[in-house]
This record gives C-alpha cells, sequence and structure tokens, in this order.
C-alpha cells in the first residue's frame, strides 16, 4: 500500500510538472508572437496622415482665395460718343474692352466705321470711346486715344461740325443725331436763313436744352 501511494504522488507531481512546463512554453511563445507588435504604432501614422490631408486641404482653400481675390472686377465708368445706338456713360468693368462698352451702348450705328476702332482695346476709368462715322475725319487729338479706344479724351477731341455749312451726312457727326434729325437742321437752316449762333439749335424741333448742352462742345457757325 505505500509503495503504491508513493507511485501515486509520483505520478501526480510529473503531471503537474508537465502541466506547468506546457503553461510556461505557451505564455513564452504567445509573448514572441504578439509581445512585439506595434499595436499603438498605427494610431500616430492614422494621426499623421490626417494632419497631411488637413494642411493640404487648408494650402488649396488658401490658393483658392487668394486666385478669387486677384480675380475681383473693378467697377468704372466710361463715356461712350459718336456714331453707337445709345450714346452716353455706361458702367463697365476692369476686365472689359471697348466692344463691350459699344455693345453696353446698343451696339454700332449703321453709319459706324468700325475700322477706325481697336475694339480689343482694355478700357480705363473716365475713358470717352468715340465711334467715329463713315466718311469722318478723326482730329488728330482723338485718333490715338479716343478712336482707337487707347486712352481718356474730353468732348473738345470731338469732330466740330458748322450748321451752317455742313452738309447732310457732315450734321450726322454730332453725336446721337442721325438722318431724320439732320434733315430738320437743313430744314430750318433754310427756312432761317442760317444759325447765327449755336443755342439757335434748340429751335428745331428734337433738339432741347439737355441735348444742345451735350452737343455744344462741337458745334460752329
Amino acid at each position: 500500500m505505500d509503495r503504491l501511494r508513493e507511485l501515486l504522488e509520483n505520478s501526480n507531481r510529473q503531471t503537474w510538472l508537465i502541466i506547468g512546463l506546457s503553461l510556461s512554453t505557451m505564455i513564452a511563445v504567445s509573448f514572441l508572437l504578439f509581445g512585439n507588435r506595434p499595436v499603438s504604432s498605427a494610431q500616430p501614422e492614422i494621426a499623421s496622415q490626417s494632419m497631411m490631408s488637413e494642411s493640404g486641404m487648408a494650402s488649396s482653400s488658401d490658393a483658392v482665395t487668394a486666385t478669387s481675390q486677384t480675380s475681383v472686377n473693378t467697377t468704372m465708368y466710361v463715356d461712350v460718343k459718336g456714331a453707337v445706338k445709345q450714346p452716353g456713360m455706361k458702367k463697365v468693368e476692369s476686365s472689359m474692352r471697348v466692344i463691350d462698352a459699344v455693345q453696353l451702348a446698343g451696339g454700332f450705328a449703321s453709319n459706324a466705321d468700325e475700322k477706325q476702332v481697336n475694339l480689343a482695346q482694355k478700357l480705363t476709368d473716365s475713358q470717352v470711346v468715340y465711334i467715329p462715322k463713315h466718311g469722318e475725319q478723326v482730329p488728330a487729338s482723338a485718333a490715338g486715344t479716343s478712336a482707337t479706344g487707347g486712352g481718356a479724351s474730353s468732348e473738345s477731341q470731338a469732330p466740330q461740325v458748322n450748321l451752317n455749312t455742313a452738309d447732310l451726312n457732315g450734321l450726322q457727326q454730332l453725336d446721337g443725331v442721325g438722318e431724320k434729325k439732320a434733315q430738320k437742321i437743313l430744314d430750318y437752316r433754310q427756312e432761317h436763313g442760317g444759325f447765327k449762333s449755336a443755342d439757335e439749335l434748340k429751335n428745331v424741333n428734337g433738339f432741347g436744352d439737355k441735348t444742345l448742352e451735350r452737343l455744344k462742345p462741337q458745334l460752329t457757325v
């Protein structure tokens, strides 16, 4: 009996020893397999990528903002005169050109001489855009500025028209004066023996005080 008990005790010790060794081996293997894995390293990488993405978006947004600021147009005013359908002061943008001002003035009149005009010239603030008529001799003072759309000019640079000597075509050189109004001037001149002064033009049907004031710098007698 004592011998049997001793054998059983030795067997139990060996069994527990084997179990203990097995557990130790499993723990060691688990440590080797999983203990050195950089579990937390993925988080810094994700955070870094996120920061780079946000930085890129911010840079892109700044670039778009800068571009939009540089492309902002400035509001200006130009005075369109001569052979256009609706002469007068027009509101334009700094990116516009002479052709845009002509279109805002209703387009070219039927007697406009477009060949004398630089339609691609950029507009400037306070510029006078003068569109000559066919057969009109543009004054030298206006040839390099308003006639070409290259700069500003004053009303005094518009062609001078003599109310007593100009023919039908010559009278149509006046701003806003078409064939019908020019004929009325000729009729009045014939009936009254000519004009004694430019102010007398307001006696012609269709010419009021405002029209006379606008045309006066272009009139002679």
